[in-house]
């Protein structure tokens, strides 16, 4: 019975230049041939697309592709809108009638000072009552901030529009910070707590006590408008 013969070892020629070639580099040459063998055949391809499909599938006027990121209209409603943040500073943020019938109002400096004042007794109040007022200052000192950086960016000159859209971008995504302190604030006020010489206030419902009912009897133009444009300023940096 004859033995199996070994395999024999087989032996090549290829250089590593070889297997490369092999696996797929430099399969195809440096020049690439044009698909079209003319301009008039490829015009003649879109226009049978064209009668066949009603438009051409390579150029679609409706594609999102085509939309200007930053129109003329969008540059105006973005500077209307941080001039409204800018003018924050000269509307009430605080304001409401007492029991006496008497109409009170806090303008931005004076409900400013206010928190910076009494922080300590804020906290002491509890907790989220001292954040209510943290957040309070977040909101007052970064609308107008927020507010000027955005306007100088939207009508800054920039070398490319990448460099224009990525410096104008940061300010508006900041607008997003307005608007999640506000409604951190808003979700605080269910929590509430007692504020001592609350009652010196002159609120009707309730005479001692922080709350949801509280917040929204004096809150005012300035923090609603500071989250409103907020919203629009961070929704626009998504489209950039």
């Amino acid at each position: 019975m004859a033995e199996p013969k070994a395999p024999q070892k087989t032996t090549t020629d290829e250089t590593p230049a070889d297997r490369y070639r092999y696996i797929g580099f430099e399969v195809y040459p440096e020049k690439v041939e044009t698909f079209w063998k003319s301009d008039t055949e490829e015009k003649e391809y879109e226009s049978r697309l064209r009668d066949e499909l009603g438009s051409s599938t390579l150029h679609r006027d409706f594609s999102l592709l085509e939309q200007e990121a930053m129109g003329k209209a969008d540059h105006w409603v973005l500077a209307a809108t941080a001039a409204v943040m800018i003018l924050t500073v000269a509307m009430p943020w605080v304001s409401y009638r007492t029991s006496a019938g008497t109409d009170f109002s806090m303008s931005w400096p004076g409900a400013l000072g206010t928190l910076f004042g009494s922080l300590g007794t804020a906290f002491s109040a509890g907790m989220a009552v001292g954040l209510s007022a943290l957040l309070g200052l977040v909101v007052m000192i970064g609308a107008p901030l927020i507010g000027a950086w955005g306007l100088a960016m939207i009508w800054r000159k920039a070398k490319t529009p990448e460099a224009y859209f990525a410096g104008l971008r940061q300010p508006l995504r900041l607008g997003y910070i307005l608007v999640f302190s506000g409604l951190a604030v808003i979700v605080l006020a269910f929590v509430g707590g007692q504020i001592p010489s609350m009652s010196s206030w002159g609120l009707i419902d309730p005479p001692d006590s922080y709350g949801i009912g509280v917040l929204f009897k004096i809150l005012s133009m300035g923090g609603y408008l500071a989250m409103a444009t907020g919203m629009i300023f961070g929704v626009k940096s998504g489209d950039l």
